[in-house]
């Protein structure tokens, strides 16, 4: 299992958007009991958007926003 670092360093690296940073992920379970990671992404400190981390695998599972 990956730890919040871990996801915070890989959502980063598909940040498209230039002043964009991922936030502190926070762990959520799935309907099908799969634990992920909720990346927020910030610009000037405003939630823009998501990414979600698969919290066994490290994959990036998509998301929201910019």
């Amino acid at each position: 299992m990956i730890n919040e670092e871990e996801a915070q360093l890989i959502a980063s690296k598909y940040i498209e958007e230039k002043e964009a940073i991922a936030g502190t992920p926070r762990l959520k379970e799935t309907d099908n009991n799969l634990l992920v990671y909720i990346v927020p992404i910030l610009i000037n400190e405003v939630i823009v958007g998501e990414i979600h981390i698969n919290s066994e695998t490290g994959e990036n599972l998509g998301g929201a926003g910019c």
